[in-house]
């Protein structure tokens, strides 16, 4: 891919008014409707009742049928509520854009995907994985606790709803959160799964794009939602992905947010975050090429000219020479 082709691909243009209008009423009834069937499980009495008049015996139902649905609508919700909250808390979005509590868990996972764990040769690490976020991982942990708080009123204190609990629990944490881990560890039990590897490759595409893949263990809401890369028909930004010294569309897509929309603190902790991690300055050095190039070929772009005046400031607030990387 050529560097404006990468340009394009970061910063293309939104739908019109009718496909953004569709779309938004299919994400609210989508996720909505989904969300209602794993909370409720609307037809699940119906279920068992006619399963009992089928000669079931009640205690096959109570004892395996009642806790296999509970592990089946925690499983769903996990995914729902999980690709909601990435894609809309945890990147640039309506949400971090007017909301502060939120930036703060989109800065957490913008640490994330620039500094820990980068594209290229520093994506994986020879030892267990680092979080961005030191101590209680907050940012979820909050929105976990709101979700068991909320069933539990909704649904009442009883053994199917500590069940659900449990059953969200154990899937978040030793399911997606361990799988998320281990996309970035070298070496742990699941190396040799093809299965593993699937999902590993699309992961590398959503630090490629962030604006796609956000689920971990399935792509099926990505499918469902329309944000989804299939690994088989992008083996390109996978190759570029994990070559150290390219520059992604994701990394076109963060410093535009650090250069166009950061807050005086968050453009403050990159700076005195940059030197400890180089590599992030040689990327603003390389965003500036792909901007005289699209400067070049596109004189008439306001907002490539804007970008790269930014990121000859922010170089030179870095004690860095705009001129070595022209």
């Amino acid at each position: 891919m050529t560097n404006n082709e990468i340009y394009e691909a970061a910063l293309k243009p939104s739908k019109g008014f009718t496909g953004r209008l569709l779309y938004a009423v299919w994400m609210t009834i989508g996720l909505s409707g989904l969300i209602a069937i794993a909370w409720f499980a609307p037809y699940s009495a119906a279920f068992f009742k006619l399963l009992v008049g089928k000669g079931v015996s009640p205690i096959l139902i109570n004892f395996v049928g009642m806790p296999a649905l509970m592990a089946l609508r925690a499983v769903l919700l996990v995914e729902l509520i999980g690709y909601f909250y990435h894609r809309f808390f945890e990147h640039v979005g309506v949400f971090t854009r007017t909301a502060q509590w939120f930036r703060k868990s989109q800065r957490f996972h913008w640490m994330h995907h620039m500094w820990i764990y980068p594209i290229g040769r520093f994506y994986k690490r020879a030892h267990d994985y680092i979080a961005s976020e030191k101590g209680i991982d907050w940012s979820w942990v909050i929105p976990g606790l709101m979700v068991a708080g909320g069933f539990l009123f909704t649904n009442g204190v009883n053994v199917g709803s500590f069940l659900f609990i449990a059953f969200l629990y154990l899937y978040a944490r030793y399911v997606v959160d361990l799988t998320h881990e281990r996309f970035h560890e070298e070496e742990h039990p699941w190396v040799n799964s093809e299965y593993f590897h699937w999902l590993e490759d699309i992961h590398v595409l959503h630090h490629w794009d962030q604006r796609k893949n956000f689920t971990i263990v399935h792509p099926l809401m990505d499918i469902l939602f329309g944000t989804y890369m299939a690994p088989k028909t992008h083996r390109e930004e996978l190759r570029i992905a994990l070559e150290d010294h390219d520059v992604t569309a994701s990394d076109l897509i963060n410093w535009r947010y650090v250069l166009l929309e950061a807050t005086p603190a968050e453009r403050a902790a990159f700076v005195a975050n940059a030197y400890k991690h180089m590599r992030s300055i040689r990327k603003v050095g390389k965003l500036l090429k792909i901007l005289n190039e699209r400067i070049a070929s596109h004189p008439s772009d306001p907002q490539a000219k804007d970008l790269k005046n930014k990121a000859v400031a922010l170089l030179i607030e870095l004690k860095q020479d705009p001129a070595q990387f022209q």
